[in-house]
C-alpha cells in the first residue's frame, strides 16, 4: 500500500499543484480527496479541472455539499458557484460520500456527517479533541485499519487500538472562522498539507508553495481575510 491523502483544497490551485508534484516524486499513483475542494475566492474551476484531469478520486464536502444544493450563504460561495462551469457542477454532484475499500475507510467530516468535527469538540469557542470513548462510539462501524477524513483543517494521527485515525490537514486554506458554533481554527503556518501512507510508515507532509499568488489572487477577489489566512496561518 502507498497511498497519499488530500483534503480541504478550497480552490488553491498553486497549493494543489505543488502538493501533487510532492506526490509524484514519491511515486504514489493512489491519491484521494477527502472534500471541500473548490469553496473560496481563488481558482475554483481551474482546481475542478485539474482533479478531474488526473482522476484524482474525490469525495463529497459540507461545502461542496452546499455548492451543488446552490446555497449561497455569502459572497464567497457566490463567486465559487459563478466561476463554475456545467461540466465541474456536473462532476461534483457526482462524487461519493465515501470510499471504502479492504484497507481504508475516507469521508470529509464524521461516517455518517460532513459538518462536525471528527476528532474535535467546540467548547466555548475552544478546540478540545474527543476522549478515546466518545471517538470509538464513532468508529464502531468501521471495520477497516486506516481512517482518512478531513474537515477541521487539523493534521494529526490517532491510533486506537488496531485502527489508525488521519486527518489529512488542509491543502489550501490555513486558518478560517466559524459561527456555527463560534471558533477559529489556526494552523499557524503557511504550507500545503498532506498525508503519505504505507505500510510502513504514516508521513504528515508539509509542501512549501507560492503562496503569495494565491493571497494575490485572494487581493484582488477584495477578500482581506483570505490574504491573512493564507499568508500567515492566522485569523
Amino acid at each position: 500500500m502507498k497511498i497519499a491523502l488530500i483534503s480541504d483544497i478550497h480552490g488553491n490551485l498553486p497549493a494543489l499543484e505543488s502538493v501533487y508534484q510532492s506526490i509524484k516524486e514519491k511515486g504514489i499513483s493512489e491519491v484521494y480527496n477527502l472534500g471541500d475542494s473548490l469553496y473560496g475566492p481563488l481558482w475554483p474551476e481551474e482546481t475542478a479541472q485539474f482533479l478531474i484531469k488526473n482522476e484524482i478520486k474525490s469525495i463529497m464536502g459540507n461545502e461542496d455539499e452546499d455548492l451543488i444544493n446552490n446555497k449561497i450563504k455569502n459572497e464567497t460561495e457566490k463567486y465559487t458557484l459563478n466561476q463554475l462551469s456545467e461540466k465541474s457542477i456536473n462532476w461534483l454532484k457526482n462524487i461519493p460520500n465515501i470510499i471504502e475499500n479492504e484497507y481504508i475507510t475516507l469521508f470529509h467530516g464524521m461516517y455518517n456527517n460532513n459538518r462536525k468535527y471528527f476528532l474535535e469538540n467546540i467548547c466555548n469557542g475552544n478546540i478540545i479533541i474527543k476522549n478515546n470513548e466518545e471517538i470509538m462510539k464513532n468508529i464502531k462501524e468501521i471495520r477497516t485499519k486506516y481512517i482518512g477524513f478531513g474537515h477541521s483543517h487539523l493534521e494529526k494521527i490517532l491510533v486506537i487500538k488496531e485502527q489508525i485515525l488521519i486527518n489529512a490537514g488542509s491543502v489550501g486554506w490555513a486558518a478560517f472562522s466559524d459561527d456555527d458554533p463560534i471558533h477559529k481554527i489556526e494552523t499557524l503556518n503557511n504550507y500545503a498539507k498532506y498525508v503519505f501512507i504505507n505500510d510502513q510508515n504514516i508521513e504528515i507532509c508539509n509542501i512549501e508553495y507560492d503562496y503569495k499568488m494565491a493571497s494575490k489572487k485572494a487581493k484582488e477577489n477584495n477578500r482581506k481575510d483570505w490574504v491573512k489566512y493564507i499568508e500567515t496561518g492566522r485569523i
